[in-house]
């Protein structure tokens, strides 16, 4: 496809977050039916979302510069990462690590625990290999002294440091072999690093160890001359207590303090009756102490004093006495005259009454008798009742001081039994320890003699082949791959991030913007034989022409529904294929025997003169600037129904005429003219003259170029198109799907015969 501008190299596409959303709405007027379009947000603001084919497109749009980029640091990277790393030299020392320690006599038999214990005993040794105090003495060396690195990190910084930071010290296979290696440009220098670290921990630590066993058996020894003292004092001491008790034995101990105890029992006993009677008593003393306080307010018993009184003579005769002056009193009131019966009376009334108050009298004393007697006989009762009651309690205090003596001889018994038990304890205890003492003391002597657990199996040799070889050639292979790959990542990171078109859909769905058709993507050598006889050319050109006349039948069918007849064709930016649409629709559509004008109205970069063949001016600038419209600057061409007009001279007269609206007489006669108007514009973004040319339009169609258009430039363009008034935005996509342009089913081949 020929194109206006050179096409550049374009980014794979993301959806910007506003696009462009058609909307049809027809009704039906006048007999007919109107297309309508209005401008709304896409639902999904985050447009198409990032996926492998965005990285496959940048890659395919740039894959040679990217290849050839990543060579080249490949190409750099290798050589300098392998020379860069240098030879490296490991020197290996080997030391043998026993599962159980060389013993003479005495071998451990649980190999289980030993293998557990033999990990701990491995990572203890490895630790101290690499402890401070064993670094430094290897470096104290006389050969590592003299060392250059030594020297230097001596000066610098800390040596024994930097020895610990590249030791290494492993278990190969979890054997019983230590490996001590290190590894360094100079060979010499590895090797007496490692032998002065070997000698350094053989001596203070492998050698030390048996140091460390005699001083263990001196202080067993020292350990069991203290144990044997103490079991030699407790022994004394249970001998005089033994002395004390009569007795070792602490059955017959346990039997006397049984009898002690049961003694102790029956004293209990009867202290607790004493006490009991002795509260009986005191409770009796109380009542009766209480009846004597209370014994002149109570009243006599009536019964007590007629018992005294009967057994009483004066008592009894004055009862007699009275009596018989009761009854001479009724005789002789029965035998008086009436006259003289008051006189009689009064006389024997006055005799009964002094009889009847001696009576009372003697009854008086007697009572007060009876008082006496009660009050001697509760007097004796208390007496008698305070003599048993310090009877019991002197019965309680001897009983009492009875049970305590029984209570510190039973409590003797029962400590001494206990302290012999104890000592008896104590002196086992004692005894074991002494025996465990004397048994590992005896081990010990046995086994000084045997040999270190750790033993040096081979002695660090000065090493010949460099070690890293491997590693170099490692290294430098991902190197190369990194440097071919980061250049790759970076280019392809470039070309995603400018969100270039790949296929309609990503204008389509991506941008909510209407595509009406696509053409194919003509290759430039074929584009400058087009009209060449051969087959490729031809096939081209009728790819070229059907796809073209696809987009002209539907510009036919909208013209048809709403009189768009006036079509500007533009891009976002140049380079777009914009030119080249114009040209083939306008020769669609006069094809199709509609009489159509071609107007070049990029004024700034014209191209039909040259394309057909025409005169620059007088064009569109001499029509802009004189403010009208003449038929001279119409062109007729050799294709049938085509006219086309030049961009003519332009300047900022031109411009500023475009601005005020001159061109809309001109656009109001070609449209009495001809058919349809197809306009040519510049691009929207760079300048304002398609702005100014699209309120004069009916619809714009925006070519869009895979591989080079880019989606935020393209929405931009349609915001600004739909700020000027434009209410119908469609797109035509350049390249996609080319393979979609090959022979199918003959039809094509058919058509180029």
């Amino acid at each position: 496809m020929a194109n206006d501008d050179t096409p550049r190299k374009d980014d794979s596409f993301e959806s910007p977050s506003m696009a462009l959303l058609p909307t049809v709405e027809a009704d039906r007027q006048n007999g007919g039916w109107s297309l309508t379009s209005t401008l709304t947000q896409p639902a999904d603001s985050n447009g198409v979302s990032i996926s492998p084919t965005l990285f496959w497109h940048a890659f395919r749009r740039h894959w040679l510069m990217a290849v050839g980029i990543g060579l080249l640091c490949a190409a750099i990277a290798g050589p300098a990462v392998w020379f860069g790393v240098g030879s490296r030299y490991t020197a290996v020392s080997y030391l043998r690590v026993d599962l159980q320690e060389k013993n003479i006599a005495f071998q451990s038999g649980n190999i289980v625990a030993d293998r557990d214990r033999f990990e701990i005993y491995k990572n203890t040794q490895q630790q101290l290999l690499l402890n401070r105090f064993v670094l430094l003495a290897a470096i104290r060396k006389t050969e590592a002294t003299r060392l250059p690195i030594i020297i230097e990190e001596t000066e610098t910084g800390d040596p024994v440091q930097w020895l610990a930071n590249h030791l290494s010290v492993s278990f190969p296979g979890r054997a019983e072999l230590m490996q001590v290696s290190l590894t360094r440009p100079d060979p010499e220098e590895a090797m007496w690093l490692v032998r002065s670290v070997v000698d350094a921990f053989l001596t203070e630590v492998v050698n030390a160890e048996k140091l460390q066993k005699q001083q263990r058996l001196n202080k067993l020894e020292q350990a069991y001359a203290e144990k044997e003292s103490e079991v030699r004092e407790l022994r004394k001491n249970l001998k005089k207590l033994a002395e004390q008790l009569g007795t070792s034995d602490t059955e017959t101990l346990t039997l006397k303090q049984k009898l002690v105890l049961e003694e102790l029992t029956i004293y209990r006993q009867e202290a607790a009756r004493v006490r009991f009677e002795k509260q009986r008593l005191q409770g009796d003393l109380a009542a009766q102490q209480a009846l004597l306080k209370t014994l002149d307010s109570l009243d006599v018993c009536d019964a007590d004093v007629e018992m005294l009184v009967q057994n009483d003579p004066i008592a009894r005769q004055l009862f007699v006495q009275l009596g018989w002056m009761k009854i001479d009193q009724l005789r002789a009131e029965g035998a008086v005259v009436p006259g003289l019966k008051s006189s009689f009376t009064d006389r024997y009334q006055q005799d009964l009454k002094t009889m009847q108050d001696q009576f009372d009298a003697r009854r008086n004393e007697l009572s007060e008798i009876v008082r006496r007697k009660k009050r001697m006989t509760v007097q004796m009762e208390v007496d008698r009742l305070r003599a048993a009651v310090a009877v019991a309690t002197e019965q309680e205090r001897d009983i009492q001081a009875e049970v305590e003596a029984k209570k510190d001889e039973a409590k003797k018994f029962g400590n001494s039994t206990v302290d012999i038990e104890m000592m008896r304890e104590n002196m086992k205890g004692m005894e074991f320890t002494l025996n465990e003492i004397a048994a590992e003391r005896d081990k010990l002597k046995v086994e000084a003699g045997s040999a270190p657990r750790i033993t040096m199996i081979q002695r660090a040799e000065r090493p010949e082949i460099a070690s890293n070889d491997l590693t170099r050639m490692a290294m430098s292979a991902l190197a190369m791959l990194a440097a071919m790959g980061c250049p790759m990542a970076l280019v392809v990171l470039w070309d995603i991030h400018a969100k270039r078109i790949n296929c309609c859909s990503d204008v389509s769905k991506g941008l909510r913007l209407p595509v009406i058709g696509s053409v194919p993507l003509i290759p430039s050598r074929v584009i400058r034989r087009i009209g060449s006889p051969s087959k490729r050319c031809q096939t081209w050109h009728v790819r070229l022409t059907e796809s073209v006349d696809g987009i002209a039948a539907r510009v036919l069918r909208r013209a048809d529904l709403e009189q768009n007849r006036v079509i500007m064709v533009s891009s976002a930016t140049g380079g777009e294929g914009k030119t080249t649409l114009a040209t083939q629709l306008a020769l669609s559509l006069a094809r199709a025997g509609r009489r159509t004008v071609l107007v070049d109205f990029d004024l700034r970069r014209p191209a039909f003169d040259e394309v057909f063949g025409l005169p620059l001016e007088p064009g569109v600038c001499e029509a802009l600037r004189e403010h009208k419209a003449e038929s001279t600057m119409v062109h007729q061409i050799a294709t049938n129904n085509m006219a086309v007009v030049t961009a003519g001279r332009w300047d900022r007269t031109a411009l500023a005429s475009l601005s005020n609206g001159s061109a809309a007489l001109m656009f109001r006669k070609l449209r009495e003219e001809y058919d349809f108007v197809i306009v040519d514009t510049s691009p929207v973004l760079p300048v304002a003259d398609a702005r100014f040319v699209s309120q004069h339009v009916d619809s714009v169609l925006l070519s869009v170029f895979r591989d080079v258009s880019e989606a935020p430039k393209i929405q931009a363009a349609c915001e600004i198109l739909s700020a000027f008034g434009v209410h119908s935005i469609e797109a035509v996509v350049t390249g996609p799907n080319d393979h979609l342009y090959g022979e199918h089913m003959g039809y094509e081949s058919s058509i180029s015969a």
